[in-house]
């Protein structure tokens, strides 16, 4: 009988100190491998902590015989898909994606979305409150020219010249923050 396959049975009858050697043993790569497709530490590191939540709730269940680190990652795996999906229907996202799309990588890189959202909060903060208001209507709630001309009380033409200024500085601003 295996080093992991002791672990594993230990672990199905509840023994944290074998949850511990796992988790010692695998956390690292498996936070490398997650974070690798979400960029963001926050996210990654949230994906890892419910991956071992997973394994602990699910631990009777678990076959001995069967690899851990297989059975860590495909469940890494699901959740990445998951949080991708989530990820996409996200306005902020898609302005994160078309901004590096046409910046080269060694300008932008290791600039992952936490780091993006931390940056557009503060060039926000900079922006006329006009150019603040209709940047927030439109990337983070959605609404579209029309919808947000009719709330403001102003005209389409005047919500997408604000809103491309809006743009224009803050692509600019996160150019140079990197």
């Amino acid at each position: 009988m295996g080093d992991e396959e002791k672990l594993i049975r230990k672990l199905s009858r509840g023994d944290s100190r074998s949850f511990d050697i796992i988790y010692n043993r695998y956390v690292s790569n498996l936070y490398l491998f997650v974070y690798q497709w979400v960029k963001s530490d926050h996210i990654a590191s949230e994906i890892v902590q419910d991956t071992f939540v997973k394994l602990w709730m699910r631990r009777e269940g678990l076959d001995p015989g069967k690899s851990i680190k297989s059975y860590l990652f495909t469940i890494s795996y699901h959740k990445i898909i998951k949080e991708l999906r989530r990820q996409i229907r996200n306005p902020l996202m898609k302005d994160y994606i078309l901004l590096f799309e046409n910046i080269p990588s060694e300008s932008h890189s290791g600039y992952d979305f936490d780091q993006y959202i931390a940056a557009l909060k503060n060039i926000k903060a900079e922006l006329p409150l006009r150019q603040r208001q209709i940047f927030e209507l439109s990337k983070e709630e959605g609404f579209s020219v029309k919808e947000i001309a009719s709330q403001l009380g102003i005209q389409e033409q005047v919500v997408r010249n604000q809103l491309s200024a809006a743009l224009k500085k803050i692509r600019e601003y996160l150019i140079q923050s990197r």
